[in-house]
């Protein structure tokens, strides 16, 4: 399916709902989606993967029961969801929903793969397994640090843009620029990107005051504990930790903890930081990559009449 447009006469634009973690997208993307008969298309992607269902915060049954959702829980963790394997499933769901005359509503945190559908894939060659290995020998030589300092002298726009953390990312960036001799940014730029969406987009952008958010992050990681997800990270045992599931956050810290290798406390704050350190990392995404058609801050008091104004403009507009 690589490469294939999905070509609708669809004259209203696809509503996008983007945003960092725990700004509440999935309860926005319900009540608006029942007012405009919608569909709601994931594009988080730690919601696409089956395990865990709590620790991602997918929606919940109720929520799931009173619209149709996509793309969630489609796929073990056991196997790596790219950005171009979301992109090719999304077009089939967005193709579905216009032909029944409903209004796709895609909702997510993931930059990378609503990106990937409003831009198009980069065709950016599939790196040789020796060059991998090369890459890995690398950063276990130098570590995470000094491999990251490595990679920001080749490619620092690319990698600026990168957590430190994220192995798999940074062990294929430097795999291209190996087997290339050319940055991803450098490949990126060059590609003609033809399988780009030709629907046009309405983006909402949901955000929260610092310290709302923090404390929401905060909530919501106590209420997954008392919803089960020291039980559902069971399902991650055995799981190989280079596996995009496994950077979950809270995924490792609970595992942890069932072991008795930390407290629940200590994974507590743990996971909490990440999870704000990555929400940091989302709004400065957002920031310079989404240009939004209408900026919601701090919706949750009147969700009603935020939904009603966005749909007038939408409206208006379209």
């Amino acid at each position: 399916m690589r490469g294939c447009i999905i070509n609708i006469n669809f004259k209203r634009p696809i509503i996008v709902i983007a945003g960092p973690t725990a700004s509440g997208k999935s309860d926005f993307a319900l009540h608006l989606c029942k007012k405009i008969n919608g569909v709601i298309i994931n594009f988080d992607s730690m919601q696409v993967y089956k395990e865990l269902r709590i620790l991602s915060a997918r929606p919940n049954k109720l929520s799931m029961d009173i619209v149709d959702h996509k793309l969630y829980g489609f796929i073990s963790g056991k196997n790596r969801c790219s950005a171009l394997m979301w992109s090719e499933k999304a077009l089939i769901e967005i193709n579905l929903a216009l032909r029944k005359n409903l209004v796709p509503i895609l909702v997510g945190g993931s930059g990378l793969y609503i990106k990937s559908l409003m831009d198009g894939i980069s065709d950016i060659p599939v790196t040789s397994e020796s060059y991998r290995v090369e890459a890995e020998r690398v950063l276990n030589k130098d570590g995470v640090n000094n491999f990251y300092a490595r990679l920001q002298n080749i490619d620092e726009k690319l990698v600026n843009n990168i957590s430190p953390m994220d192995k798999q990312r940074l062990i294929r960036s430097y795999s291209v620029w190996l087997e290339t001799g050319k940055t991803l940014f450098e490949l990126r730029l060059a590609d003609k990107r033809s399988n780009k969406l030709p629907n046009k987009f309405f983006k909402i952008y949901l955000s929260s005051d610092r310290e709302i958010l923090r404390q929401n992050i905060k909530d919501r990681f106590y209420k997954m504990i008392d919803q089960g997800a020291l039980k559902e990270v069971l399902n991650l045992e055995g799981f190989d930790e280079d596996l995009p599931v496994m950077k979950a956050h809270g995924a490792r810290e609970l595992l942890a903890v069932n072991r008795s290798e930390i407290s629940l406390e200590k994974a507590a704050e743990i996971t909490i930081n990440h999870t704000n350190q990555y929400a940091k990392r989302q709004e400065t995404w957002f920031k310079h990559q989404y240009n939004s058609n209408y900026h919601i801050l701090n919706f949750r008091d009147n969700i009603d009449k935020y939904c009603s104004n966005v749909l007038s403009l939408y409206n208006k507009l379209y």
